[in-house]
């Protein structure tokens, strides 16, 4: 009898947020734990995946930040959710060819899938100076830039909906006691039970509510760093931002959207993020968002076609032309280019921002 079995067993349905951390993250079932994710040949692409380039930019913003920091000797970088290890390579990589930079760097790595982190360390196995965290407040005191790259769109959410000005929680049952078939199964809540969303939602006009658990926490101690160690954070994921409420979980399969109930173990499952929650989080904290822009300003902005036009100089014409198709999924805004935000926040009253460059 596996976790999942057992926990409906016991307690005849669950929430939507135990069986999707159950999905992703147990040894035995987990997605993340067994299953071959990224890439063309697994279920979906991520943007260093793509290119290399989008990396690039995001070495350039960082040398660009430490210049504005008055380049400190020693600097750390933060990576929340690295994936395979392949967009802090190119990070690292993108670095040291930078002839100006001069400051030790210290890289932290914060995974929690003993399968990737196996896979990171076999990629990263030629650099020094990287160091793998459970807890991310545990890093020193060295001024800190904190990148994440499609990471909160994989937390496990609470989803509550509204049907007849009655609310309920999503939650995971069997399917008439047939313990090889799942189903939804919605348990009504008191009204007064979402009080404490209603600083991120719009209750009233709201017909559903998703909010990943455990978010608050890690907002709190990314703050914290910021605070503490003259730092920055830097994201890039999918969402929106307004105070009504979206109905945007999905299992996703070889690049297509599934059943998620028939292909639980087998599918990543994912989310479009609500950015007022991460705004209103931070604000509280006193930290300021320094930009909210699209993937293809973020990356424009900061030269990546300039980039591209240099590189096909030296290059045949098939790599030229991969290259070109590479910028168009990252920039076409029918592609990655709008469909992907970047989010940049830091201490008050810093200059900084999602263009400085």
């Amino acid at each position: 009898m596996n976790l999942l079995e057992k926990l409906i067993n016991k307690k005849k349905f669950i929430p939507l947020n135990q069986f999707i951390n159950i999905a992703l993250y147990d040894k035995k079932l987990g997605y993340y734990q067994n299953k071959k994710i990224f890439g063309r040949e697994g279920d979906f692409i991520t943007s260093p995946l793509v290119s290399s380039i989008f990396s690039e930019m995001i070495s350039l913003w960082i040398i660009s930040y430490w210049i504005y920091i008055k380049k400190p000797r020693r600097i750390n970088i933060l990576e929340l959710g690295p994936g395979n290890g392949l967009m802090i390579r190119q990070i690292i990589n993108s670095i040291k060819k930078i002839k100006t930079f001069n400051a030790k760097l210290t890289v932290y790595l914060h995974e929690k899938s003993e399968k990737l982190i196996k896979i990171q360390r076999k990629n990263l196995n030629k650099f020094e100076n990287i160091i793998w965290i459970k807890n991310i407040s545990r890093i020193n005191q060295d001024s800190t830039i904190i990148v994440a790259n499609e990471f909160f769109d994989a937390f496990p959410i609470k989803q509550f909906f509204k049907e007849k000005n009655n609310w309920y929680e999503q939650c995971i049952t069997f399917e008439n006691n047939n313990k090889k078939k799942i189903t939804y199964y919605k348990n009504k809540i008191n009204n007064n039970f979402l009080k404490k969303y209603s600083k991120f939602f719009n209750i009233n006009k709201s017909k559903v509510i998703e909010y990943p658990i455990d978010i608050e926490d890690y907002l709190n101690s990314i703050s914290n760093i910021i605070k503490k160690n003259n730092g920055i954070f830097l994201m890039f994921d999918y969402g929106y931002s307004n105070d009504i409420g979206k109905n945007t979980i999905r299992a996703i399969k070889k690049h297509r959207n599934v059943d998620l109930l028939k292909e639980y173990i087998n599918c990543d499952i994912t989310f479009d993020i609500n950015f007022n929650i991460f705004k209103n989080i931070f604000k509280e904290n006193n930290i300021q968002n320094i930009g909210t822009v699209s993937q293809n300003f973020f990356l424009q902005r900061l030269g990546i076609i300039e980039r591209a036009d240099q590189i096909i100089k030296n290059q045949d014409v098939i790599s030229s032309k991969n290259l070109i198709l590479s910028i168009n999924k990252l920039l076409n805004p029918k592609e990655m280019g709008h469909t992907f935000h970047a989010l940049a926040f830091s201490k008050k009253n810093c200059k900084f921002n999602l263009g400085f460059i």
